[in-house]
């Protein structure tokens, strides 16, 4: 597993706390702005990117193909994801320019495929998401209740580096004690591993540890599975994925957590 995610404490927001509550983020926290479940005017932009980059290159492709590639691709992310499972962001890269053109990388090289990878990634700024208002007052909110705060993300083709700028830009980075990526980790939700990590991450119990998500088989299940309490976020786009899980509450938008939260606490000093 790769080792990167202790880099991901992030100190200027730490405090002493026996209680986390860690948040999902697609679907929770953010949501595409073109109201689709993935992001088609990004794809655009990789489509048009990958094309020309490649053009430079001497690499000629048909953007229809690669449309098709990336949409192929993000539906394998996605499902690999159900499995608890994910690669880091350039082997994602690698395998994905090795389909557009197959042996591209030996012919240009890796660094030049990478760096390919850089300039879509930037897609992620040139259409992004959806910070859902009022978001940042909940999670303020909990840090005064002396909670600490992580995010666990199944993450698409857009790298932790982004998601940690992006984050920046919206003023909600130094709100969160820890962050876990499963494109940094190599694992995915409900893979119990990256919410061992997250918890540990914290240096909270994961019995004093509430998640919040909308996916019942990955967040739900995930989190109950190593002893988390868990909210469900009501109308995301679930797993096809059987699960048994049921949620410890549930909400119809994170605006409604403080209370929950208290609900919670007070459940755990009965």
């Amino acid at each position: 597993m790769c080792s990167a995610w202790f880099s991901t404490r992030l100190s200027s927001n730490s405090s002493s706390s026996e209680f986390a509550v860690t948040f999902d983020l697609w679907q929770t926290l953010i949501f595409e702005a073109d109201g689709s479940a993935k992001s088609n005017a990004r794809r655009v932009f990789r489509t048009k990117h990958s094309v020309d980059e490649l053009a430079l290159l001497g690499e000629h492709v048909d953007a229809a193909v690669v449309d098709q590639l990336f949409l192929s691709l993000s539906d394998e992310i996605t499902e690999g994801h159900d499995h608890g499972l994910d690669h880091q962001y350039d082997e994602w890269i690698l395998k994905i320019f090795d389909r557009i053109s197959p042996g591209v990388e030996s012919r240009v090289g890796t660094a030049e495929v990478i760096r390919i990878g850089r300039v879509i990634d930037r897609t992620f700024i040139e259409s992004p998401p959806l910070l859902l208002e009022g978001s940042v007052g909940v999670l303020e909110a909990i840090a005064r209740k002396g909670v600490k705060i992580g995010l666990i993300s199944n993450t698409g083709l857009t790298s932790p580096e982004l998601y940690r700028e992006w984050f920046e830009l919206q003023g909600i980075l130094d709100k969160f004690d820890f962050l876990s990526f499963s494109n940094e980790q190599e694992v995915a939700k409900p893979n119990r591993a990256i919410f061992e990590t997250t918890v540990a991450g914290l240096g909270v119990a994961a019995d004093h540890t509430l998640h919040v998500g909308d996916n019942i088989h990955t967040d739900v299940g995930g989190a109950a599975a190593v002893g988390m309490s868990n909210v469900w976020v009501r109308g995301g786009i679930d797993s096809p994925v059987e699960t048994e899980a049921k949620p410890d509450f549930s909400v119809d938008s994170i605006l409604e957590l403080p209370a929950i939260v208290d609900r919670w606490k007070d459940s755990l000093a009965e």
